[in-house]
């Protein structure tokens, strides 16, 4: 609104219609506020920052953040509905834009949520402190905000230091699969390539954006020498890890070693505060001159 329509308006009336304009473009929420938070990154933020008292609904993967542990969640990873958010009465959605789609947001705006979405895929470690900084502003916690960037950094920086100690460059990949999802590895566009590449190693998905199926050429191609994976990947199917079972997995070098190992998965949801944690434990796993150096 300007302040010539404000002036026209006048006294409490323009101030009423100032204070929504506000909010809608993303001005501070007010304590009262209720928070839909889907995506496991924001929720850390959420949470470190003090405001975890203010979520009355949260996504999947949120499961390692113990203070959400009896908030109620929204079922499924890609969410296709608004009818269950809408039913715990938000007034604020944080979410993670791979976990959504549009027509939910349209039906969350339409019901007065005000709606804030977060590129989720984004390769670069500068998104994690920018992340910080907007939700801070949106909690109006901006002095807490500064405070977590700073610890964030010291753990960003040991974690890195730590994994360039690494003597050797091994190749790998990630394997997404299991839980009835479709057999997917992560492109060199991804955060997990990046993962990959600050623990010291080579992505060798070069050729490949998003998350695509990957040919048994390709795959021998490559030829990992690891092989990283989700939790649900490491479920047998007729005695195998699951995520073996993506096209030629099982005959490059990490699969005839078994080198395939899993990491959390609040570590691998998108760049975040446990990204410090992720680097180490990759660094740690795939260079064995780092065992037992991680502390």
């Amino acid at each position: 609104m300007t302040r010539l329509v404000a002036a026209y308006i006048g006294g409490l009336w323009a101030l009423a219609l100032a204070v929504q304009a506000a909010s809608a473009a993303g001005a501070p929420a007010q304590p009262r506020d209720r928070y839909l938070v889907i995506g496991s990154y924001i929720a850390e933020i959420v949470v470190a920052l003090g405001a975890a008292e203010r979520i009355v609904a949260v996504g999947a993967g949120t499961d390692h953040v113990s203070e959400l542990k009896d908030v109620p969640r929204i079922p499924g990873f890609r969410n296709t509905s608004a009818e269950p958010m809408l039913a715990l009465r938000p007034t604020v959605a944080l979410m993670a834009g791979r976990q959504t789609r549009p027509e939910v947001v349209a039906q969350l705006e339409a019901a007065g949520v005000a709606v804030h979405l977060f590129p989720d895929d984004v390769a670069s470690l500068d998104v994690i402190g920018q992340r910080i900084d907007r939700i801070g502003d949106l909690l109006g916690r901006g002095r807490q905000a500064e405070a977590l960037k700073a610890r964030f950094r010291v753990e960003l920086d040991a974690a890195l230091a730590f994994a360039a100690q690494g003597t050797s460059r091994p190749r790998g990949l990630f394997i997404l699969s299991g839980g009835g999802r479709p057999t997917l590895v992560a492109g060199a566009d991804t955060h997990i390539a990046l993962l990959i590449e600050l623990a010291g190693a080579d992505n060798v998905t070069d050729g490949i954006a998003s998350f695509k199926p990957i040919s048994q050429e390709a795959m021998l191609k490559a030829a990992p020498d690891f092989i990283l994976v989700n939790e649900d990947g490491l479920t047998l199917s007729g005695g195998v890890p699951v995520a073996l079972k993506a096209p030629g997995a099982a005959l490059t070098p990490a699969g005839r070693s078994g080198n395939v190992f899993a990491l959390p998965g609040g570590y691998l949801q998108g760049l975040g505060l446990n990204s410090p944690k992720a680097i180490r434990a990759i660094a740690e796993r795939v260079h064995p001159e780092l065992g037992g150096r991680s502390e």
